[in-house]
């Protein structure tokens, strides 16, 4: 699912971010050093100082060392983060180590970090200037990560300039990534087939459906529970009478009459009641209150009558017919409202028996027509929050082809699907679904890809804190994953969960000051 971000919404959050959280001024740990004393890229600041970041498949290093002369102690900061859940390391130890011709030459471990996610000490490089390759090595308790920090110049008397690493536009700190949900992963090839999208709603499905018909034309009157969708009911339970159709003028009437004499007992007790209270102070005769408590009796007579009647003619020896609940389950469906004249055979009730469910869901996709094979097929329900996958549930695409209506230019498409997915009826869907050979591609997850100002854009890892943005183009999709036909390469770090932070990071206007 892309992400729409307006520019203007997110100008004071970004402003908030330029506070004191944002300068990158700090000292970690205590180690005030300067790399340069200036902006983090300058010619000066490469002659002096070293920045490395390296991934494993499990964590990333994010170090910056003086550059190392020989017999003098370097200092160095190290971050290190693991990468499934974006966790700065707490603990654990770190090994630097200085290898020449496969044999290790000098080596240094730190036992503790100075402060959450960092590593920051002092450490003695090679007693001989000469070109060393610099490994690092992380571990805490099962956790371990090695990098491979390249080849390293040891100065015999004086530091020895290195090639700075290519820095993006943005900077966005290891404190700030820290602090929010936070993920890169590698962009890689994927098996990715074209995906038709379609929206729809939940219904029972066809086997698991009990209906309840109408025996003969008639009229249904309703019991007083009435069964309204989404209500529960019990196998047997009484939903409604139906009365034959000889019988329904009959019925009518006497539903007017029974309507009736209701009114007019209401109208009697209001009556009574109003000359009951004149009464004690003699503004009305005894008699007057004797004919009023008649005329109350009178009416609650005729009331009970006609229910009498009514109850008569709906009892099964007048031939009305009970209409029952035809199983355990949910209402889905009501086919007439009280009152109503039906037809032999129409359907009163509709009750979900069971668990499984069938999907009807409409595309406007015309990118094809065919719907096999079926690469994949996926679910997404609002309150998911991400799509399940309705091939490994077990679940039925029952459409083939695509019939598109000229009217509404869309097409039905329909799924049957097990019990164990979660949907009940009535739940409001989005299906994807794959359809051809999978082809591999370019992809990063769905959630990457971040929409500003109607362009889609990634943001890719440059270094350990600062990104680069990148106007992408998008090709083929699964519930998932979407693949980037332009603008992205292989292997290279993208933001996959995190990237409005980034956004909002950059508009801040400004990079950070990389002083530690």
């Amino acid at each position: 699912m892309r992400m729409a971000i307006g520019i203007g919404a997110f100008v004071l959050m970004a402003l908030a971010c330029s506070g004191p959280a944002s300068d990158h001024g700090h000292e970690h740990g205590g180690h005030g050093h300067d790399h340069g004393g200036g902006g983090h890229g300058s010619e000066e600041e490469e002659g002096e100082s070293i920045a490395v970041t390296r991934w494993t498949a499990t964590h990333e290093l994010f170090v910056e060392l003086d550059a190392p002369v020989a017999g003098s102690a370097f200092a160095y900061h190290a971050h290190v983060t693991r990468l499934a859940d974006n966790h700065a390391a707490t603990s654990g130890t770190l090994t630097l180590r200085f290898e020449q011709d496969g044999f290790a030459v000098e080596s240094h471990t730190d036992d503790e970090v100075a402060r959450p996610g960092i590593f920051a000490s002092t450490a003695r490089p090679p007693a001989t200037a000469g070109t060393y390759r610099l490994l690092f090595s992380y571990v805490d308790g099962d956790e371990r990560a090695e990098w491979d920090a390249g080849a390293v110049q040891v100065g015999a008397q004086a530091p020895v300039a290195h090639e700075g690493e290519d820095e993006g536009e943005i900077a966005f700190l290891k404190e700030s990534q820290w602090q929010v949900p936070f993920r890169v992963m590698p962009a890689d090839l994927r098996s990715l087939a074209p995906v038709v999208e379609s929206a729809g709603v939940v219904r029972p499905a066809p086997a698991d459906a009990a209906v309840v018909a109408a025996p003969v034309e008639g009229l249904v009157a309703w019991a007083d529970t009435l069964p309204v969708v989404g209500r529960q009911v019990a196998r047997g339970e009484r939903l409604a009478t139906l009365i034959p159709a000889g019988a329904a003028e009959h019925w009518a009437s006497l539903q007017a009459e029974l309507a009736t004499a209701r009114i007019d007992r209401e109208f009697a007790q209001a009556d009574l009641e109003r000359v009951e209270g004149l009464a004690p102070d003699e503004l009305i005769s005894t008699r007057r209150v004797s004919e009023a408590r008649a005329a109350l009796a009178r009416a609650e007579a005729q009331v009970e009558a006609s229910e009498r009647r009514l109850s008569a003619l709906t009892s099964s020896g007048a031939g009305a017919m009970p209409i029952r609940a035809p199983a355990d389950g949910v209402v889905v469906s009501v086919g007439a409202g009280h009152g109503e004249a039906v037809t032999a055979g129409s359907a009163l009730v509709t009750v979900s028996a069971g668990d499984a469910v069938l999907i009807q869901a409409r595309t406007h996709t015309r990118t094809r027509t065919d719907l096999t094979p079926v690469a994949s097929l996926a679910v997404l329900r609002g309150d998911w929050d991400a799509p399940v996958d309705l091939g490994a549930a077990g679940a039925t695409l029952l459409t083939e082809r695509l019939i598109f209506d000229p009217a509404s230019l869309s097409a039905p498409v329909s799924v049957l699907v097990p019990a164990d997915v979660g949907l009940v009826p009535g739940d409001l869907v989005d299906l994807s679904i794959g359809v051809g050979a999978p082809e591999p591609r370019l992809a990063v997850p769905r959630d990457a890809v971040v929409e500003i100002n109607g362009q889609d854009i990634v943001f890719v890892q440059k270094t350990g804190e600062s990104f680069a943005r990148r106007r992408v183009e998008l090709g083929a999709r699964d519930a998932t994953y979407v693949e980037i036909t332009s603008g992205l390469s292989p292997g290279e770090m993208v933001v996959v969960t995190g990237g409005f932070d980034v956004h909002v990071a950059s508009l801040s206007g400004a990079l950070e000051s990389h002083r530690h």
